[in-house]
């Protein structure tokens, strides 16, 4: 078998959530789909979502590959999908990630500035620049969580995985545990 990395673009067939709110919800459940199907699939990658485009990347064997790009086009969420690169491959560059997002939308905007380009549109990227937004995804340091969607959140409180109620609802679990732990400890003796 061959390995490959293919990298594509695609627009959005929904109307995005304001960021403030988190990752977009739709971008969200393809995080999830793909963090669990894509390890079954030996493919590693990486995505990025803004202006209302994907830019994605994909690495592994090639049958899986093309599979999954397959499945990508038919996807209702996207639409006008263009492959941008596609090759053969003779390592691995994304080892740790099943499907790796980059949700900080200043470290593209760095990248947008350093090219001397106004808007992410991934349609408009030449080799280089496929190549760069790629390089961007594998070194991104955002720790990768997922946002929760229940209410507003205000700077780092956008990062949370966990709403606050649930949050609350799991600490009073725990400390009924602890209590129930105690209690039957001390009647044990």
């Amino acid at each position: 078998m061959s390995l490959i990395r293919l990298a594509y673009a695609s627009k959005a067939t929904f109307d995005a959530m304001p960021l403030e709110r988190g990752i977009e919800p739709n971008v969200a459940r393809i995080l999830l789909t793909s963090r669990r199907n894509n390890p079954k699939k030996g493919l590693v990658g990486g995505l990025y979502y803004g202006n209302g485009c994907f830019f994605q990347y994909l690495e592994g064997e090639a049958e899986a590959v093309h599979a999954v790009y397959e499945t990508i086009k038919r996807d209702s969420r996207h639409k006008e999908v263009k492959t941008l690169i596609e090759e053969p491959l003779e390592a691995r560059t994304f080892t740790n990630w099943s499907m790796k997002y980059v949700p900080v939308a200043g470290d593209v905007s760095q990248f947008l500035k350093r090219h001397k380009l106004t808007a992410f549109d991934p349609y408009q990227f030449d080799r280089a620049l496929c190549d760069g937004m790629i390089e961007l995804i594998r070194q991104s340091s955002h720790d990768d969580r997922l946002v929760n969607h229940s209410g507003t959140h205000s700077g780092r409180e956008a990062d949370k995985v966990v709403s606050t109620g649930a949050r609350n609802g799991l600490i009073v679990a725990g400390v009924i545990i602890l209590a129930a732990v105690v209690v039957g400890g001390i009647a044990m003796f």
